[in-house]
């Protein structure tokens, strides 16, 4: 059976790390450390990547001309099941292989599947909870500016112009649509690994990032970097047919690859939130 990590106060007994069979060093890994060993666990458990490479391959498949001949509706149904499989499936699969080695229980393939697919309508609740929370709040923030707004005479946008206008209202709505996003990454890792509710999900990521601030937003910072490094030669201006020809080509690669990285990016968030309730 996959393990169940929860928060020291929601263990029956002992909560301590012997009891939990977890030892001292996860909780002193750097978040470099916890990439390092994320790499090292894939070697392990070779079917994360057999897995991760086909959901990859479906969606380069679904972005080819040659997918086109199908109905739309096929296309948009497969689209939905490649994302849903990626965004969801892998990163519970992941989770659940992280904490069963971290209390040295190794789960098997099965395990992992079962845990993953008998989580997924609580994942789903989760998602569906944070998107809310993510566009609703941010506009409750946004909705007074508006209002102040139509109480002065004349077009705001003229008086202050377009460029001022438009900043203000996109920082009024960004700082905390991110500043949600950011308190609630774990939720997924809460409600696979710690079997929680969608609310209870919510809580404990709010409270794991509380904590570990510092070490959510490096890894943020290296997964965005990573990111944008991948992308921008696709975007470079075209020079020459060579590398017209050639950028489709790498904007497939790029976007395999930056895939690929975030199966790497979710066994450390896994790890991190086993870090945050032991600790």
């Amino acid at each position: 059976m996959a393990p169940t990590i929860k928060v020291r106060d929601d263990v029956d007994g002992c909560g301590c790390l012997e009891c939990r069979n977890i030892e001292t060093i996860t909780t002193n890994r750097t978040v470099l450390d916890a990439l390092v060993w994320s790499v090292r666990l894939f070697r392990s458990y070779p079917s994360i990547l057999g897995f991760a490479v086909v959901i990859i391959l479906a969606n380069r498949l679904l972005e080819t001309d040659g997918i086109n001949l199908l109905p739309m509706p096929a296309i948009g149904v497969f689209e939905v099941l490649t994302s849903f499989a990626f965004i969801v499936l892998i990163r519970a699969y992941v989770g659940t292989i992280v904490a069963g080695e971290l209390t040295g229980d190794p789960v098997t393939i099965r395990d992992g599947l079962r845990r993953s697919l008998s989580r997924t309508p609580a994942l789903v609740g989760v998602i569906l909870f944070v998107v809310f929370s993510a566009m609703t709040i941010p506009f409750l923030v946004f909705l007074p500016l508006l209002v102040l707004a139509g109480m002065f005479p004349g077009n705001p946008v003229e008086i202050v112009g377009f460029p001022v206008a438009a900043a203000i209202g996109g920082i009024t709505f960004a700082v905390p649509f991110l500043f949600l996003l950011f308190k609630f990454w774990f939720a997924p890792e809460a409600c696979v690994i710690g079997q929680y509710g969608p609310l209870k999900s919510l809580r404990v990521s709010w409270r794991i990032t509380t904590n570990y601030r510092g070490k959510f937003v490096l890894i943020g910072l290296i997964a965005i970097g990573s990111a944008v490094s991948l992308y921008l030669p696709t975007y470079f201006p075209e020079m020459g047919t060579s590398l017209a020809s050639l950028n489709p080509v790498l904007s497939m690669i790029s976007s395999s690859i930056s895939e690929l990285l975030s199966i790497v990016w979710a066994s450390a968030y896994a790890h991190i939130y086993v870090e945050g309730v032991v600790s």
